[in-house]
């Protein structure tokens, strides 16, 4: 079983190399000047074969998408390390390009990235199946990382996000994944409010990834998180998709958004107290300190195959921010939003190191703004305020830090 096999030092140095050459008649369906030789490069191929296995992934299905035609023309005509995302055709996998230094800090935690993927079954990081390094005849090597696409799924992300966390000292120009824009912190205006026993086991596993990560020594990464309101009418999907490029992913909140809002008087609470009680009677039975795990019975529409992350139900409530991209808890309750939503999340791009140059932005940052609140700060730092900012937005559905006037409308 490939979760009882180790890994030895031998295998983190191994690397396979390949000469592709297209055929004669695989030419002929090309376009004029297109280049037909590749050396291609896997780094620790039985290290990430093992972990394609725990996800039960087979080798050769995943080489044949990612070895595909088109994969090998867009990642080789990459102008710039990080700025592309391409998705394989079945939808599961990104493609992202990195600089070697990326690469890098990718391989040296490989090892115990492994082990804890192996530890925590439910872990949040985001799933790495295989790094790579394509060169084409008469160009350059372009470095690329292949991972889990968090936002696969038949549904329409409604909104989209990169958050790590802290907006001083950020780039404030946004990202695209696909057709859909990458929100960042100055962008949110939701709260999520979860199952207190789920928020509980989310925000421990958070606590364990986030310490493997500051253990190597890693900083910078963020959550991906993509958001679904459910009960959408088809036609506001379809207009969505329509949209999507224009509109930037966002939700549209003029026309249609009655039929998709739920006030936060409508909830019914009888369905809550019910839901409550039942939820309150399993959590006096269950070990708290047992494994995490997704797959409990007591979580809503939740299967053995669930996963932190995938396809979460929560109440995203709308709410005001204060001018400082900060989201404020202050307002009427009648001009609060509350849906009913699906989450799709990760934490991803954990690739950077504290380096010289992390350093430096650091340093000269500082001058800037509060030295604690910038992006660039030393791994733990990072860490605690990555956690605490997760925390801020994940609440308890019946905790007592629910504002008074929700609790008054929406229980």
């Amino acid at each position: 079983m490939a979760e009882s096999e180790e890994i030895s030092a031998s295998d983190l140095t191994d690397s396979q190399r390949y000469w592709i050459q297209y055929s004669r008649q695989q030419c002929l369906n090309l376009p004029s000047g297109s280049v037909t030789g590749f050396e291609w490069k896997d780094y620790c191929p039985k290290v990430f074969r093992l972990i394609q296995e725990l996800e039960n992934i087979s080798n050769e299905y995943y080489m044949m998408l990612i070895c595909s035609d088109e994969t090998l023309r867009k990642v080789s005509s990459s102008v710039r390390a990080g700025n592309m995302f391409l998705l394989s055709k079945d939808n599961r996998f990104v493609i992202r390009t990195l600089r070697k230094s990326e690469v890098r800090v990718l391989l040296e935690m490989l090892p115990d990235y492994y082990n804890h993927l192996r530890k925590f079954r439910n872990t949040v990081l985001n799933k790495l199946y295989g790094a790579h390094v394509v060169k084409p005849v008469g160009g350059a090597k372009v470095y690329f990382v292949v991972v889990a696409n968090i936002f696969k799924s038949d549904l329409l992300m409604h909104r989209c996000y990169d958050l790590k966390g802290s907006l001083q000292g950020r780039k404030v120009e946004k990202m695209r994944f696909r057709e859909k824009i990458l929100h960042k912190e100055s962008d949110l205006d939701f709260l999520f409010y979860l199952e207190p026993l789920v928020r509980h086991r989310l925000l421990k596993q958070i606590k364990y990834d986030c310490a493997f990560l500051e253990a190597a020594g890693v900083m910078d990464y963020s959550l991906m998180l993509g958001l679904h309101v459910k009960g959408s009418p088809q036609g506001l999907l379809d207009a969505g998709r329509s949209r999507s490029a224009g509109s930037q992913g966002s939700v549209d909140s003029s026309s249609s958004t009655d039929s998709r809002r739920m006030s936060c008087d409508s909830l019914s609470r009888s369905e809550l107290y019910s839901h409550r009680s039942s939820a309150s009677s399993f959590r006096d039975s269950i070990d708290m300190g047992s494994e995490l795990s997704f797959g409990d019975q007591w979580l809503p529409n939740s299967s053995n195959n669930s996963s932190f992350g995938e396809e979460m139900s929560a109440r995203g409530v709308h709410v005001p921010k204060n001018g400082t991209a900060n989201i404020s808890s202050e307002g009427s309750p009648k001009s609060r939003e509350c849906y009913d939503v699906l989450l799709y999340f990760g934490i991803v791009d954990f690739f950077q190191n504290y380096s010289v140059i992390k350093r430096i932005e650091h340093a000269y940052k500082s001058l800037q703004f509060d030295r604690k609140m910038i992006a660039a700060v030393n791994p733990k730092a990072y860490s605690s305020r990555f956690q605490e900012f997760i925390s801020d937005i994940f609440k308890a559905d019946d905790t007592p830090s629910l504002p008074t006037e929700l609790t008054n409308g929406c229980r």
